[in-house]
C-alpha cells in the first residue's frame, strides 16, 4: 500500500515481515481488520512511531496487544456503562462499536469506529489527545495515513508532532 510504503520511507525502517496468523485474530473480533493496519503489524511488530505513536502488537503480551486491550475494554464498558468513557460511541461486541489500534506516549487514543457489515478500508478513525478529551472523527482516511499526518503534516491538529520531531523514526521493542 502507498501509505505504508511512505510510513517505510520517511523513518528508513527495514527489517524482516514477521508472520501473524491473522485468521485467529480476525476470529477473535467476528470481523476483518484494515489491510494497512496488518502490512504495519507485520513490516513493523511492536514499537512506536517517533518514540511516541504506537500501534497496538498483534502479539504482544496479554493486556498489552490489540486483543487483550479489546477484552480490558469491553469488560470495563460491560461493567460501568454509565460511566460514559466512550460516548456517543460504544466498545466494538461484533457488529458496530470502537476497537482500539494505538496509543501515545502522552495518553492520545486512536481507534477504528468498526463495523463489521462493511469494508475495514471504509471504517472512520476515531481519535482523541487524552481519555477525558473530545472526539475527533476522520472519515476516508487509513491508518497508515492517519500515523503518517501525524508524523509529517503540522496541520494536522490536535494530532500533529511533525514540529516536535525533525525526522521522523521508528523505535522497536524487543
Amino acid at each position: 500500500m502507498e501509505r505504508v510504503d511512505e510510513l517505510l520511507s520517511i523513518t528508513g525502517w527495514q527489517s524482516e515481515p514477521q508472520e501473524i496468523d491473522w485468521n485467529e485474530v480476525e476470529r477473535k473480533f467476528g470481523t476483518s481488520l484494515p489491510v494497512d493496519f496488518k502490512e504495519i503489524s507485520e513490516l513493523f511488530g511492536h514499537g512506536a512511531f517517533s518514540g511516541y505513536l504506537k500501534v497496538l502488537p498483534v502479539n504482544g503480551a496479554e493486556t498489552e496487544g490489540i486483543l487483550g486491550r479489546w477484552d480490558s475494554m469491553r469488560e470495563y464498558a460491560d461493567k460501568t456503562p454509565l460511566s460514559g468513557l466512550f460516548d456517543p460511541y460504544e466498545v466494538f461486541h461484533g457488529e458496530t462499536g470502537l476497537i482500539l489500534w494505538g496509543n501515545s506516549m502522552t495518553e492520545a487514543q486512536y481507534f477504528w469506529l468498526a463495523n463489521a457489515s462493511s469494508s475495514p478500508e471504509k471504517w472512520p478513525i476515531v481519535a482523541r489527545t487524552s481519555p477525558l478529551d473530545d472526539w475527533h472523527q476522520f472519515d476516508e482516511i487509513s491508518t497508515s495515513e492517519f500515523i503518517c499526518r501525524v508524523l509529517k503534516d503540522p496541520e494536522f491538529r490536535p494530532f500533529s508532532i511533525s514540529r516536535k520531531v525533525e525526522r521522523p523514526f521508528f523505535d522497536a521493542y524487543r
